[in-house]
């Protein structure tokens, strides 16, 4: 029997195990039952039964009395399992006497434990815990039972197991990084260093640890580097890779790459500089040695008088010395960018292929080619080619020697051989001018885009460049040995334009010309007259003088000078016109006002002298005689009969002024009015429905050609009706002056035109005069009698097509019709 002080509490083991209490009441499980639920409740029994945190209560004997679901998920058991299980029995082996002793500790001492220990899992896993294990107490405060807060301790202790095996491969990577390792503080003393340093510098750590930093620098950077730690401690300096010279301690320069990062604490105090450092010396002595072989390579390859390509196999051009660039007369950058095929003369391209065969079979070649110089010259070469390999990539090293002279050489003395018995002297200087004669052709006029003409002392023209026969329509042989007058009119000696077809008399150029650039008029082969400009130069002396002169055709210039001054003008007339029109609108808004006062007012007054009228054979024979001696001097019946024919034609003057100043402010308006995508085929058809009654009435019949499928163009649909209206009124008030029975003809083509869409108009009127066409669209300028037109029509017209990006155009001879272009861009 066991005694009231004792109880033996079953052993995991062998059930030895004995715990003795001498003061504790040791009740039973039902007692103790019944006592957990009047001391916690069941809310803080259920509370504890949901918690997260593991919980458990145990029998003062040992047996597990109560375990939470946290406590059943962290060993894997389901909770009818554990009921009944000793808490020894679940605890591993070599923490049973840590949990007896622990038991002990809480009879005895009476106040809360917290110790560390491991369980074993359901799976055998061993499981490590912190415990806060305590006492619970009845109503009469006696011991009842322990319970225990338990944490798994598993992920702190496997970060733990991890910790300690990451410094220990810290302190290997630390101490066999392939590169050196140091710390300093801000004094710039060394507090860690690596072997790997040491070892490079020849120093035993101990040896280094403690020394300043700077004793190990070259003395020449010593200060450089003292005032540099300085100012990147005191965040002045940033901390870029640089390379520094090291001294070793038997005294060899060691060049290295030094990059730098702070360390700084918790707190973001900088503490020093953790400095990585490799060893490049060897690398700067391999660099420096490549950048003179690299040198070398370079003058030789530069130095070579011959010229020297590298192509691939497909013929580009991989590198090329100075002296290709001398004979072809490109740069080396615009050579980079060719192929062979660009530098080969015709024909001798064509056997790129068949060459390039041989070559990768045999691996040298020597054969004979001709190039082609940038200028468009051939030149003969000779060429020795050998292949390379540039890396993984084949290509061909190609050695060509310019054998002009040699060839030239040949060439002479086949000539030679062939006429040297009959005039060994005439055949030499025949070559010579020969020579010449292509030389001169090919500088003067291969060589520029420009119209080129020579001419002698004579003032006969001796060259005739392609440029010239495209610019003035003749052909070179049609011109060579003719007058410069026949192509070219100066003011300087008296020509006027004319046919100079006949013309056999030559004079030189004026020597005012010479060395100058002018403008002047050229004259083509049909006889137009156009604008050039003409850079003129001499060279030679006596008989051997000649004149070159560069040409360039100004028509296009000529054309965009006048549109921009024309722009300008009607830039210029518009801010005029705005204020013009701001300065009449004011009296012209009380004229108009004061004359329909006036008309109603002398309404009144007519109607009170038809009342003196109706009055007057009551009145005196003296009153009579006064009112008729007035109604004869003011002549009484006109006024009566003309004064509302007069306020008319006074109202429809003031009427047309008023339009008059609105067109002028449509002119001088700037703001962009809103475009819409409207097809212009609509535009029209709305142009001549307000045009229908006039064109019926003057007899004249209008075609329009609109295909169906042309683009919608964004515009003002209102201002390009407008101008499509004016353009249809002054064609038929064109018709209608020629006063034909038959009436007239208005074609409307519309057509698609590159990014624009065209509309013509054309008419069988009376044409325009060649002097009109340039004033055509300047403001107020009309061919109308006055009285009948503005001169406003067509400059309101171009204002409108030139402010939608447009363009406007007109052609036309007397007698023979006109013809209006519109050009408007069909994108915005």
């Amino acid at each position: 029997m066991e005694s009231a002080g004792q109880r033996r509490i079953p052993d995991p083991q062998d059930g030895s195990g004995l715990v003795t209490a001498e003061s504790v009441h040791w009740p039973p499980r039902a007692e103790v039952e019944d006592s957990l639920s009047r001391c916690l409740g069941p809310f803080a029994l259920a509370l504890l039964e949901r918690s997260a945190q593991p919980f458990i209560i145990v029998e003062l004997a040992g047996t597990l009395l109560r375990a939470n679901r946290a406590f059943c998920d962290l060993l894997g058991y389901e909770p009818e399992e554990l009921i009944g299980r000793t808490i020894v029995g679940l605890t591993s082996e070599r923490w049973h006497e840590t949990t007896i002793d622990a038991r002990n500790r809480l009879l005895a001492e009476g106040r809360p434990l917290r110790y560390e220990k491991e369980y074993r899992a359901r799976d055998g896993r061993l499981v490590p815990v912190d415990l806060v294990a305590d006492v619970l107490y009845d109503e009469a405060d006696r011991p009842m039972a322990f319970f225990s807060f338990i944490t798994d301790l598993s992920e702190q202790k496997e970060a733990e197991r991890a910790l300690r095996e990451s410094e220990s491969r810290f302190r290997h990577l630390f101490d066999e990084a392939p590169f050196g390792y140091h710390e300093i503080d801000c004094d710039g003393r060394i507090v860690a260093i690596n072997r790997a340093e040491c070892e490079m510098l020849g120093y035993d750590c101990e040896e280094l640890v403690g020394r300043p930093i700077f004793d190990l620098v070259d003395p020449s950077q010593r200060d450089l580097a003292r005032q540099a730690v300085a100012e990147k401690v005191a965040g002045r300096r940033m901390l870029v890779p640089f390379e520094r010279t090291y001294r070793r301690r038997d005294g060899r320069a060691l060049i290295v790459m030094i990059r730098e990062r702070l360390r700084i604490d918790a707190d973001g105090r900088v503490l020093g500089i953790r400095t990585t450092v490799q060893d490049i010396t060897e690398q700067k002595q391999m660099e420096a040695a490549l950048v003179a072989s690299r040198q070398r390579a370079q003058v030789l390859f530069d130095g070579i008088e011959d010229a020297v390509f590298v192509h691939d196999t497909e013929g580009k051009i991989l590198e090329a010395n100075p002296a290709a660039s001398r004979l072809l007369g490109y740069s080396r950058d615009e050579l980079l960018r060719l192929t062979t095929f660009d530098i080969d003369a015709e024909g001798f391209a064509e056997g790129f292929s068949e060459r390039l065969s041989q070559q990768l079979r045999d691996g040298h070649m020597r054969f004979e080619g001709t190039h082609r110089a940038k200028g468009g010259q051939k030149i003969p070469v000779e060429i020795t080619s050998s292949t390379i390999q540039l890396g993984a990539q084949t290509a061909v090293l190609v050695v060509v020697r310019d054998i002009s002279e040699r060839k030239t050489l040949e060439e002479t003395r086949r000539r030679f051989a062939e006429v040297q018995a009959s005039n060994a002297e005439v055949l030499s200087q025949k070559n010579r001018m020969l020579l010449e004669s292509e030389a001169r052709y090919r500088q003067l006029t291969e060589a520029t885009l420009d119209a080129v003409i020579v001419a002698d002392c004579e003032g006969k023209i001796t060259l005739f460049n392609p440029a010239a026969e495209r610019t003035f329509g003749f052909e070179a042989f049609e011109v060579i040995g003719r007058p410069l007058s026949l192509v070219l009119l100066t003011p300087e000696d008296g020509s006027e334009p004319g046919d100079r077809s006949d013309c056999t008399e030559c004079a030189a150029p004026s020597e005012r010309l010479v060395g100058r650039t002018v403008e002047l008029q050229g004259r083509r082969k049909g006889g137009q007259l156009f604008p050039l400009e003409l850079s003129l130069n001499a060279f030679g002396q006596g008989k051997e003088l000649q004149y070159i002169g560069s040409i360039r055709d100004l028509t296009e210039r000529q054309r965009m000078r006048d549109m921009l001054i024309q722009s300008e003008k009607l830039a210029s007339i518009g801010l005029l016109s705005a204020g013009v029109a701001h300065e009449i609108n004011n009296p012209l808004a009380y004229v108009a006002n004061n004359l329909a006062v006036l008309e109603r007012d002398l309404r009144g007054v007519f109607s009170l002298i038809e009342t003196y009228e109706e009055a007057r054979p009551k009145m005196a024979d003296e009153a009579v005689r006064q009112i008729e001696e007035v109604e004869a001097e003011l002549d009484w019946d006109y006024v009566r009969a003309n004064t509302d024919r007069l306020i008319t034609r006074t109202r429809e003057g003031v009427q047309r002024v008023a339009s008059i100043v609105s067109n002028l402010r449509s002119m001088a308006r700037t703001a962009p009015p809103s475009k819409e995508l409207v097809p212009l085929s609509e535009l029209v058809a709305s142009a001549l429905e307000m045009a229908q009654g006039r064109l019926r009435k003057a007899k004249i019949t209008v075609e329009v050609d609109a295909p169906p499928d042309l683009a919608r163009v964004p515009c003002v649909a209102n201002q390009i009706a407008q101008v499509i209206l004016n353009l249809l009124i002054n064609a038929s008030q064109s018709i209608q002056d020629l006063d034909r029975p038959e009436g007239g003809r208005i074609a409307i083509r519309l057509r698609d035109e590159d990014e624009a869409q065209v509309i013509e108009i054309e008419d069988n009127g009376g044409g325009i005069e060649p002097e009109h066409l340039p004033r055509l669209f300047d403001p107020f300028f009309t061919t109308k009698p006055v009285g009948e037109g503005t001169g406003l029509g067509l400059a309101i017209s171009h204002s409108i097509i030139t402010g939608h990006g447009g363009t406007i155009e007109a052609e036309g001879t007397p007698g023979a019709g006109a013809t209006f272009r519109l050009r408007l861009p069909t994108t915005s």
